[in-house]
């Protein structure tokens, strides 16, 4: 190729769907985005919900995580102001006047110093009672986040689905920029051992439970991390394990199964959300040149033999963000707070039907696929 001009030729259609596919995610990067400094109205609010972090982003002189430079593992605990107000899978974030009641806001940030003093908090939290069978969940989030947005989303979380286990965020070194998503890939691996390590301080501080909620690129480190434990004989800690959530997981189908088939006996339960309507995950598989990423496959013969329900969220029309539709659809939220009654029905009914669901089971092997209704229909279930 030396002294020879590359020539690439485009479809027309080609670069007008990418055109239209980068400016959603374009606009979505140039709302406003959450930060975590400290805000004075949050002071004055009446909901307060603790997010213990563990963060890969270097820390900068003024103590801010910064957005591009990975570092050593450090913890802190926010305190997140949630609005009472609120409405289920909103984050609404403060204008010129914050007001507390209908705005999430960051009411404080204590750095912990070390991860002995992480652990020993940890296990204080647990030592207290309030927590549900010593179970904790760790949400790890995606591609373009600020650490803000990750933690925002984590109260979210919590509040709209009512968590009563200790809930912690796992926070690496996203660019939280639209068009960083080979930065961000290479990020994600480079923080592996973080996550493995903080899964490890918390076995180690006295969790029985630990289910994993992973989104978008988040999902691809955490099977990442699941693989590296099994590998590394870390089985202690991967034994602890006791689910796996991933919302769009913004993985090849290829590279799940090989890492799945790595892992050996996966979590269980394992749960993969997908959306044919996702915009993010159509782009992504144009900029890695795969057909299909696993949040948006069409049936369950990709994940066919593995240990693992798939749910299909492409009928959540009002979700407000389809990338991210468990989490932000109104309707699905209330949907899936009978999570249990929902799993009940997987293990119960093996021919094919599941009476506690709106929509219809699909058996291919042991993957099990739940397509659900209209948003009409899971309405008028949940009356």
């Amino acid at each position: 190729m030396h002294g020879h001009a590359a020539t690439v030729i485009q479809h027309p259609k080609w670069n007008y769907r990418l055109c239209i596919l980068l400016a959603l995610v374009w606009f979505g990067g140039c709302t406003p985005r959450a930060d975590l400094l400290p805000d004075a109205a949050a002071l004055a609010g009446d909901v307060i919900v603790p997010v213990y972090v563990g963060t890969t982003r270097a820390q900068e002189a003024e103590g801010a995580w910064a957005a591009k430079i990975a570092g050593s593992l450090t913890y802190a605990r926010v305190d997140v102001n949630v609005p009472k107000e609120g409405k289920p899978g909103i984050i609404a974030l403060p204008d010129a006047n914050p007001d507390p009641d209908r705005h999430f806001l960051t009411h404080s940030v204590t750095p912990l110093a070390g991860r002995g003093a992480f652990r020993a908090e940890i296990a204080r939290a647990l030592a207290s009672g309030k927590i549900r069978g010593n179970e904790v969940v760790v949400t790890i989030h995606g591609f373009n986040n600020t650490m803000g947005e990750g933690v925002f989303r984590t109260a979210q979380m919590i509040r709209d689905f009512d968590i009563e286990a200790l809930t912690l965020h796992y926070a690496w070194p996203s660019r939280g920029a639209p068009l960083g998503y080979a930065a961000d890939r290479d990020a994600a691996l480079i923080a592996r051992d973080g996550l493995e390590q903080m899964l490890q301080d918390i076995r180690l501080a006295g969790a029985r439970k630990i289910v994993l909620v992973a989104h978008s690129m988040g999902a691809q480190l955490t099977m990442e991390v699941l693989r590296q434990m099994v590998l590394r004989e870390d089985l202690a800690t991967f034994s602890r394990i006791s689910a796996v959530v991933l919302l769009s997981p913004d993985i090849s189908p290829a590279l799940f199964r090989a890492q799945a088939e790595a892992i050996g006996d996966l979590p269980d339960p394992f749960v993969i959300f997908t959306s044919q309507n996702d915009p993010a995950l159509r782009l992504s598989a144009r900029l890695t040149g795969v057909p299909r990423r696993l949040g948006n496959i069409r049936g369950v013969k990709e994940v066919a033999g593995l240990n693992v329900t798939v749910i299909n969220l492409s009928s959540a029309r009002d979700a407000g963000s389809n990338h991210l539709a468990a989490l932000t659809s109104p309707s699905v939220i209330s949907f899936l707070k009978e999570t249990e009654a929902i799993r009940q029905g997987l293990e119960s009914d093996t021919s094919g039907r599941a009476g506690l669901l709106p929509g219809t089971m699909l058996l291919a092997q042991e993957a099990t696929a739940v397509m659900l209704a209209p948003v009409a229909l899971i309405d008028q279930s949940l009356r």
